[in-house]
């Protein structure tokens, strides 16, 4: 059994009402918690009160747990706080964007990237039947410079015609 003070209880429950998600590394030894300054240990076993009490949502991913408060956990919270209703955790909060998706505070020329794309339409990709630079035609090099004379393209002989088999 873990006796977690006031004051640290106080500070987490600050902060997941403010923010409405908190992490806890998988890591009991831990001094503090990075974001509250409490002991790691006192922070997860108050989640896990609260967890138990279904005020929280848990999600376990790479030695981290993620707890989301849910409704009635907002209400449990500003109850013990004592807290206006005016105080909404900032995942509850709607963010409205424009048909680009971005922000309502965001600038609307900011750069975009090219993106990948299916090709075709700009450097590399698959282009038709060349893949790449374009067909090379027999007698020419890669630059449309004739081939040295000691080179010969794949399928021609040395009579310079190309041989067909079938």
């Amino acid at each position: 059994m873990v006796l977690v003070s006031k004051r640290d209880k106080k500070r987490v429950f600050e902060h997941l009402l403010n923010e409405g998600v908190i992490v806890v590394k998988k890591d009991l030894t831990l001094p503090q918690h990075k974001e509250t300054g409490v002991p790691n240990l006192h922070v997860w076993m108050i989640l896990k009160s609260l967890k138990s009490r279904d005020h929280v949502e848990l999600v376990y991913n790479w030695r981290h747990y993620y707890y989301f408060l849910k409704n009635p956990g907002v209400e449990y919270l500003r109850k013990e706080l004592g807290i206006v209703e005016e105080v909404v955790p900032i995942t509850h909060k709607k963010t409205t964007k424009n048909y680009r998706g971005a922000e309502e505070g965001e600038e609307e020329g900011r750069p975009r990237g090219r993106g990948r794309g299916r090709g075709g339409r700009g450097r590399g990709g698959f282009r038709g039947r060349g893949f790449g630079r374009g067909r090379i035609t027999r007698g020419e090099g890669e630059e449309g410079q004739e081939q040295p004379a000691g080179e010969q393209q794949q399928g021609e002989q040395e009579g310079g015609e190309a041989q067909n088999y079938e």
